[in-house]
């Protein structure tokens, strides 16, 4: 059903468990799991930018390497989280775009977060996992 799952992560053990769900579901369907992170730091100088992505992506690999997955499949990027999600999606050609959300309630959800975002712009299917 799903080839390729892109699995959308912070350097957190929360970024850690939705990983473990987004695993689980690329077992059951034998898909292939890359996971991607987002600094949304593009107001920054490019050099203190690349310096930001050296310092996470130890994080993300450590987090990545339970499950297997390869440097390859282990993106940092930086922008605008929501946006450099979908467009990655549609690079990776992913089937199914796994992310975690908060639930806010309130003022916090008019304004929105990246799960948000992804939801409403990814053209592929997105799980959101509460986190």
């Amino acid at each position: 059903m799903y080839k390729t799952i892109l699995c959308a992560i912070e350097a957190s053990p929360e970024g850690s468990r939705v990983l473990t769900k987004a695993s689980k579901l690329a077992k059951c369907f034998g898909s292939k799991l890359i996971v991607i992170n987002v600094l949304p730091y593009t107001l920054l100088p490019k050099d203190y930018q690349k310096t930001l992505r050296e310092d996470i992506s130890p994080k993300i690999e450590k987090i990545a390497a339970p499950f297997a997955i390869s440097q390859k499949n282990c993106l940092i990027k930086v922008g605008k989280p929501y946006e450099i999600i979908c467009k990655e999606a549609a690079k990776k050609e992913a089937d199914l775009i796994v992310i975690g959300t908060h639930s806010k309630k309130g003022l916090h959800s008019a304004i929105g977060s990246t799960a948000t975002g992804v939801s409403n712009h990814a053209k592929c299917d997105v799980t959101l996992l509460r986190i």
